[in-house]
């Protein structure tokens, strides 16, 4: 078979990134299991393949789901960070000595009792309870932007107002966010890094330990004094649990929390206003009719996958779409790709607001039992501001050239988006 058209893709070729799911059209018609040379990954690329490996935790762990490069950085900096004077003083002999497989790193049965945990806290009452706040946040930004309507988009108000959101819900000060900020792009910051320095490795442990120092005295504090936010909540359903999570777990679940949470909201978010500044039509329609603002974030969430896949690692020898995998592999499982099957989508590429059954169809989230717990809160969080965006203003334009996407793979968005709003 001929290089498939994703290699550019995993290679990182600027124009590929711009629309990455366009690359694995002819991998999906012809061969929906395929091999990626570049990547060193089985590649699943239609929609059938695809909802059957995320359903299949046994047969495809997620244990390394950033694949094996990330998950040994990861390990390594938990290491370093608990061999620290400070860390061990302060957080003492058992720092560290948790591999920390919590959530999306975790395989049932294991998983199933973390994804109890967090769902009950991020319950439909509990969300409610904290909407209130988002309102307020979202309309402190949008107030910011009328006074200065032109920013870069991805810096001055989606990454800022989507961990301010994060903030809110796990009852943060709001001048936190920006050390927020800084630790989640430290987090990032080893996904596809295979040639640390020396400076980044001690600037990422610098990151791991500040970040569970912070948390371990507000996980603390909420045990003395609960307050209703996420955190309290993860506390007292975890301390009145058979199987508890160890502290070093809850770190990590609150870390998951803080970064996928934020990003996966960004990454839209931004994704979302790029879209209206090329079609100030849809800007004009959401705007006389507000009722269309879900319908509009669900196509674009489908058609514009903020995250285009994930790994998964094989556990035994198995049979896929008329390919052996063997233990040990690994597979690329391309959500963006899914959500474009013409198999299951008409006219997939086109956002057709009037589509029925999008939400129930599309793995922007994942799928099976690795569904995005945070599903219900991140609709909520666009929905508001976008709300208030198109209610505020007449529409959005861009002041420079059209914005390159992130230098990934994995997460799709533009890096920079240069944009003044209108009224």
């Amino acid at each position: 078979m001929t290089t498939m058209e994703y290699e550019r893709v995993f290679s990182l070729d600027d124009e590929a990134l711009k629309c990455p799911y366009e690359h694995f059209k002819r991998a999906r018609s012809e061969c929906p299991v395929s091999r990626s040379e570049v990547a060193q990954v089985w590649v699943i690329s239609d929609h059938e393949h695809v909802t059957a490996v995320l359903k299949d935790a046994v047969t495809f762990s997620t244990k390394q789901m950033l694949g094996p490069q990330v998950a040994e950085e990861w390990q390594r900096m938990i290491d370093l960070a608990a061999a620290t004077p400070e860390g061990k003083e302060k957080l003492g002999p058992e720092y560290g000595t948790s591999p920390r497989k919590v959530l999306l790193f975790a395989d049932p049965p294991e998983h199933t009792r973390h994804r109890k945990l967090i769902m009950s806290a991020l319950s439909p009452a509990a969300i409610r309870s904290w909407e209130g706040r988002i309102r307020e946040t979202a309309q402190l930004f949008v107030d910011r932007l009328a006074e200065q309507p032109r920013v870069n988009f991805v810096e001055d108000f989606a990454n800022a107002y989507t961990m301010t959101v994060i903030a809110d819900i796990l009852g943060l000060p709001r001048e936190q966010v920006p050390q927020m900020l800084k630790w989640a792009a430290g987090f990032n910051s080893m996904v596809g890094n295979p040639n640390l320095t020396q400076e980044e490795v001690d600037a990422l442990v610098d990151v791991r330990l500040g970040f569970d120092l912070y948390f371990d005295e507000q996980v603390q504090q909420r045990r003395k004094e609960p307050t209703g936010d996420l955190i309290s909540r993860v506390i007292e359903l975890n301390d009145a649990a058979e199987e508890k999570l160890a502290r070093d777990d809850l770190l990590q679940l609150f870390q998951l929390v803080m970064v996928g949470g934020s990003d996966t909201s960004s990454t839209a978010l931004a994704k979302m206003i790029e879209y209206l500044a090329e079609n100030p039509e849809q800007w004009t329609e959401l705007r006389n009719d507000a009722s269309r603002i879900p319908l509009f974030m669900e196509e674009m969430l489908r058609t514009e996958s903020p995250v285009q896949g994930m790994f998964r690692y094989v556990t035994k020898d198995v049979e896929l779409g008329g390919q052996s995998l063997k233990q040990g592999d690994y597979v690329w499982v391309s959500l963006g790709a899914a959500n474009r099957d013409p198999k299951v989508f008409d006219d997939p590429d086109t956002k057709n607001l009037d589509r029925k059954g999008t939400p129930a169809k599309y793995v922007s989230f994942g799928g099976g039992p690795h569904t995005c717990p945070g599903t219900a809160l991140i609709r909520l969080g666009l929905r508001i501001v976008l709300e208030m965006l198109t209610a505020r203003f007449t529409g959005v334009r861009f002041t420079g050239e059209k914005p390159a996407s992130k230098k990934s793979f994995l997460f799709f968005g533009p890096a920079e988006l240069h944009v003044e709003f209108l009224n």
